[in-house]
């Protein structure tokens, strides 16, 4: 199974009826938990002792605290999946996700200006110009279609493009190899063998780039350019940079494209207000990235010294595990939390972590996700899920929860 497979087939084009649904609602113990100390502690898969951190000021103070780290190798790191351990096998091909300062910011820094909100912003008239074409030739096809390969996953993919500045045979190439990274229904060897295809097909690209005498004006060309040239970057450091890029930036967007989508197609009350005021999408969108919590099995962090949490005593060496989805849910900070409500104010969520390692490519993924609502509603009023519910493909296999398939007819 692939991150490419393909879809089911759809063939009839029932109306379903319209209804509210909460398909990743946190499992209840852990709003339970919330109730009790800071922390609980648990037992991960492998049998090794972990803290688990569910309310959301503390799951802000671990994600802001610098002395847990990220890093994969230190003692008591929590070991999420049985893959998770080749990170740990092979510490040279961490990308600066899992560093600690000074070699994170160093990294990062060489791309902030790349994913600020101005940069995401001067993306949208293209990305919009990207989805009508999409959408008017999924509109003038027959009913019902799917959003996930039809528009979830291509969209992402096409920014990535846009990017990196590759050809669609090396972005197909890539993007194959980069869902099975984030696929738990691969074992660790076949995901080790993809990890090390894809750095090879990346460090090709980056290799052509080094070989121009004058790189275009793509990501991959001003880093080459500005960093790799002049002896500020290797090309090891550059080949994890841009998995991690591809990584990060297609499979979770599509993932949280697709419960959005589904959503919008399943709440009548959302798409009818949405469609009255399009200038609710970016609250709405903040609020479905708090609703949604597309990585349901948390961030992991290691104690590098004794640290009072609240009531708790984590003490050096010891893992924890933060709870985003159950953190997102938390009533003292967002009231009614299983309700969606577009008009909330839910800028204090957490889908995008928190800290120094909180997600780079924010408001490129706020903008592909507006503009990807906002083109549903434009080209398909009325869209309702052509399939019963209980039919739906969740995605329980990959590290962002999503969909494999959203049949649609309007």
């Amino acid at each position: 199974m692939t991150q490419d497979a393909a879809s089911p087939k759809v063939t009839a084009a029932p109306s379903y009826p319209m209804e509210r649904v909460s398909p990743i609602d946190p499992p209840p113990p852990l709003a339970l938990l919330r109730s009790g100390p800071a922390a609980s502690r648990i037992t991960m898969w492998d049998g090794s002792p972990v803290w688990l951190v569910t309310a959301h000021p503390h799951v802000r103070a671990v994600l802001g605290d610098r002395r847990f780290t990220a890093v994969t190798s230190a003692p008591g790191f929590p070991m999420m999946t049985t893959t998770s351990v080749l990170v740990r096998d092979k510490p040279h091909t961490a990308s600066f996700i899992r560093m600690d300062d000074p070699d994170h910011s160093r990294l990062r820094s060489m791309l902030t200006r790349d994913f600020l909100h101005g940069r995401a912003e001067a993306m949208r008239p293209v990305l919009r110009e990207h989805l009508d074409e999409m959408l008017g030739r999924l509109t003038a096809g027959e009913r019902p279609v799917d959003l996930v390969r039809g528009l979830t996953i291509p969209v992402p993919s096409r920014v990535i493009a846009l990017l990196f500045g590759v050809s669609d045979e090396q972005r197909e190439l890539i993007e194959n190899r980069a869902g099975i990274l984030i696929d738990r229904g691969y074992r660790p060897e076949q995901v080790a063998a993809a990890r090390d295809e894809l750095d090879g097909l990346l460090r090709e690209v980056v290799e052509e780039r080094m070989r121009m005498s004058e790189p275009g004006e793509d990501l991959l060309s001003r880093l080459v350019t500005d960093q790799v040239r002049t002896g500020k970057l290797t090309v090891e450091e550059m080949v994890p940079m841009c998995r991690l890029l591809l990584v990060a930036g297609h499979g979770t967007t599509t993932s949280q494209a697709s419960l959005s989508l589904l959503s919008l197609v399943t709440d009548r009350d959302l798409a009818d207000t949405l469609a009255k005021d399009p200038e609710l999408l970016p609250k709405a969108v903040e609020e479905l990235l708090r609703y949604h919590s597309i990585v349901q099995n948390g961030l992991a962090r290691a104690a590098l010294e004794d640290v009072q949490l609240g009531d708790v005593t984590i003490r050096a060496g010891e893992g924890v595990v933060v709870s985003l989805s159950a953190g997102n849910r938390d009533a003292s900070v967002f009231p009614d939390p299983d309700t969606l409500d577009p008009t909330r104010d839910a800028r204090r969520h957490l889908a995008f972590g928190h800290g120094i390692h909180q997600c780079l490519g924010q408001w490129l993924a706020k903008v592909e996700l507006e503009e990807m609502l906002a083109a549903v509603l434009r080209w398909m009023p009325g869209a309702r899920l052509a399939v019963p519910f209980a039919d739906l493909d969740f995605r329980h296999e990959v590290s962002s929860y999503g969909l494999g398939a959203l049949p649609v007819t309007w």
